[in-house]
């Protein structure tokens, strides 16, 4: 059983007038990758500086090296052991292993630092409607070694959660902050013995997102109100202020944006059950078609605005946290950059078509998508 962290809460002192911050923009790419990716699911740079890659679609994990262009796989396509479909994020262990967040066999496989196999950990941890049930997605890895993720299923949905932190050395699990939920839509079909259910958030939700630095401290960046709080690795738990955001209306544009970044991002997780056997599924990205996309998309009840953030988040190796920004369809992303206070430190933009996807001691990895869908791998310097 998951046992509760005791969070003592403190208030930041009051604050002094709001000041401008710093802002950047990062314009040339200190370094790109000429390979084309179908997709650039996760990115890891490792200690000889070489990256790796997962690419879901094309169902390979890659080690590129960006000075020399040259690369090779790890792992490859297949059920058994050391094999992956659809692999999805990346993640650092201890002595430069890595965790692939295979969603294609629903399982966290391991490699070691030089790309071999060493075990696999299942997403489902017992079985649909029998008893205690989790299915684990990690959203981050500490320093340490400890996972850190949401569990989902096990009973209806709630409109919060918690936060996991699970040390595998230990076998021990922690709950360290409770996280706001988005509104979902469920769809069932099929008969009484071969039902099939899936379900998908509500466009643009308010919801609370997260990472964990290196050192164990957990960031929790909350919603409807923008702000972020600090959790320590002992518990202490620090309130943020209020950051100030302007609204991003929501107009036809924005619609067509948050379809086409579901269809190509969002995680599908779907049960079937015939004649009480029960089957799951993970996949990226959606498969019902653009024609029923666009209906439901045209029958969906839409906000006025977008959220302050965009939802995605992610803690540099220094444990500053960059939040991605909300902005109009089409613009350039820009970054809050949060430091242990949970102020604006500094904003950095991207050039339009980039999103961060990790970061390393040599820079900030950034996916470069272009007009025809094509992914690309670039380094940008850290912003000074």
């Amino acid at each position: 059983m998951p046992r509760r962290c005791l969070l003592a809460l403190l208030s930041l002192a009051a604050a002094a007038p709001a000041a401008a911050q710093p802002e950047a923009k990062l314009v040339r790419p200190a370094a790109r990758l000429a390979h084309q990716f179908s997709t650039i699911g996760g990115a890891r740079e490792l200690a000889d500086g070489r990256v790796l890659i997962a690419d879901g679609i094309d169902n390979v994990v890659l080690r590129v090296d960006l000075a020399t262009q040259k690369l090779d796989t790890v792992g490859r396509s297949g059920q058994g052991p050391g094999e992956y479909k659809a692999p999805d994020a990346l993640f650092p262990l201890p002595g430069q292993a890595t965790m692939v967040v295979d969603l294609g066999n629903a399982r966290l496989s391991i490699f070691d630092g030089a790309g071999k196999y060493r075990e696999s950990i299942p997403i489902a941890q017992g079985q649909p409607g029998q008893g205690a049930f989790s299915l684990i997605f990690p959203r981050a890895v500490d320093a340490a070694g400890r996972i850190y993720y949401q569990p989902l299923g096990g009973g209806p949905r709630a409109d919060s959660t918690v936060v996991i932190r699970w040390d595998r050395a230990s076998g021990r699990s922690d709950t360290v902050a409770r996280v706001k939920l988005p509104s979902m839509i469920t769809k069932e079909s099929g008969g009484p013995n071969n039902r099939n259910m899936r379900q998908r958030p509500t466009p643009y939700p308010p919801q609370d997102s997260w990472a964990v630095a290196p050192d164990g401290r957990v960031a929790l960046v909350r919603a409807p109100v923008y702000r972020v709080d600090w959790v320590s690795a002992a518990g202490v738990r620090t309130v943020g202020k209020p950051i100030p955001a302007v609204a991003v209306p929501i107009r036809e544009a924005e619609k067509k944006e948050y379809q086409a970044d579901q269809a190509a991002n969002g995680l599908s997780v779907s049960m079937e059950n015939r004649n009480g056997q029960v089957s799951m599924n993970f996949s990226r990205g959606r498969s019902d078609g653009a024609r029923e996309e666009a209906e439901d998309i045209a029958a969906t009840e839409w906000p006025a605005a977008k959220p302050a953030a965009t939802g995605l988040v992610l803690a540099a190796p220094d444990g500053i946290l960059w939040i991605e920004r909300s902005g109009p369809a089409g613009a350039a992303r820009t970054y809050d950059l949060i430091g242990p206070d949970g102020a604006v430190a500094r904003r950095v933009t991207l050039p339009v078509g980039r999103r961060v996807v990790g970061f390393g001691a040599r820079g900030v990895y950034v996916r470069h998508i272009d007009a025809d869908g094509i992914n690309y791998l670039e380094r940008y310097d850290q912003p000074k």
